[in-house]
């Protein structure tokens, strides 16, 4: 094989390897968040010690808290989003919560959807590409009638 050949195969093959991964590394960071919305329950905020700001280069926003779940089960931790108060309604489970759903669906689907773009528009491009490279030259569709 000669050193073109080979190189071209070894791009190939580096190329099929990351579009490979991307799924599974897609898969990875939407994984946690589908985990939390599956296993996670409405809770009752009982106690909050601190709140800290956040957005932009500073994590984000978030109060440590005691929250109790309607089966009477307790837990504690880290509660993200906006400011939250004793008997406010959360979305947790044992050892997170959040203020809302909303973090955990924006967590979800953006990747999701930029991925899915993503894909769709490799898809396109690869299509076009080999209707391109099929497509009789100008001028040759005639020559080949006769």
């Amino acid at each position: 094989m000669d050193r073109t050949r080979l190189k071209s195969l070894g791009s190939l093959v580096s190329a099929l390897a990351l579009a490979a991964l991307l799924p599974v590394l897609v898969a990875l960071w939407v994984g946690d968040g589908v985990q939390k919305l599956l296993t996670g329950d409405s809770a009752t905020v009982h106690s909050v010690t601190q709140c800290v700001e956040g957005g932009g280069q500073l994590p984000a926003a978030h109060c440590y808290g005691t929250w109790a779940f309607a089966d009477g089960r307790t837990a504690s931790g880290e509660i993200t989003g906006a400011e939250v108060a004793a008997g406010d309604t959360i979305f947790a489970g044992d050892g997170w919560a959040y203020d809302s759903t909303s973090p955990l669906h924006w967590q979800i689907w953006t990747p999701v959807t930029i991925f899915g773009a993503g894909a769709a528009a490799l898809t396109a491009s690869w299509l076009s590409y080999r209707r391109s490279r099929d497509a009789p030259a100008p001028g040759r569709a005639h020559e080949d009638e006769h």
